[in-house]
């Protein structure tokens, strides 16, 4: 079981690479990317990969650990649709809403679904990080011996998420 979710995880990487440079191709966007790693801690803890592909977009991706359910992949497509200049000298604050799907695992069972972000942080003027929080909540089903059920504990899945930008 966790062979085949570690092969679904690399699937899910190499599909979302393939699409970035598609996207890029499509609209003539430069290969030069910005990205960003760090890790984010709430309702678990994870590995954040950022890459942002155009002014206001980017794909995120989770890969870690939920204290509820277990194994957890994210997948994001996100926008950024508002920055302000409230303290120039510290740096810009953003605004970031997105969209994706996630998979997870635990003990005998299979969670996956759909999930949305809500994001406010700072990127920071004199140092290469970014800081934010967020809401991501996760909407899907639970696969397990015996049946399925409604996915509850990632409706509220909130967390602190903290990345380097180079």
């Amino acid at each position: 079981m966790k062979k085949i979710l570690l092969i679904m995880a690399a699937v899910l990487c190499v599909a979302t690479a393939s699409a970035q440079n598609k996207v890029k191709d499509a609209f003539n966007i430069s290969q030069d990317t910005r990205c960003a790693l760090g890790l984010r801690v709430g309702s678990g803890a994870e590995f954040v990969g950022e890459v942002f592909y155009g002014k206001d977009v980017q794909i995120e991706g989770r890969l870690g650990w939920n204290w509820d359910s277990g194994f957890s992949f994210t997948a994001l497509h996100v926008w950024n649709p508002k920055d302000w200049a409230w303290t120039p000298n510290l740096g810009w604050w953003f605004f970031d809403a997105g969209v994706g799907a996630f998979v997870g695992a635990g003990n005998h069972h299979v969670n996956f679904g759909v999930a949305g972000e809500a994001k406010f942080g700072i990127l920071f003027k004199k140092l290469p990080i970014r800081l934010a929080v967020d809401i991501t909540p996760h909407i899907g089903l639970v696969a397990y011996n015996g049946g399925m059920s409604f996915y509850r504990t990632g409706l509220f899945n909130g967390g602190l998420t903290a990345t380097y930008c180079f």
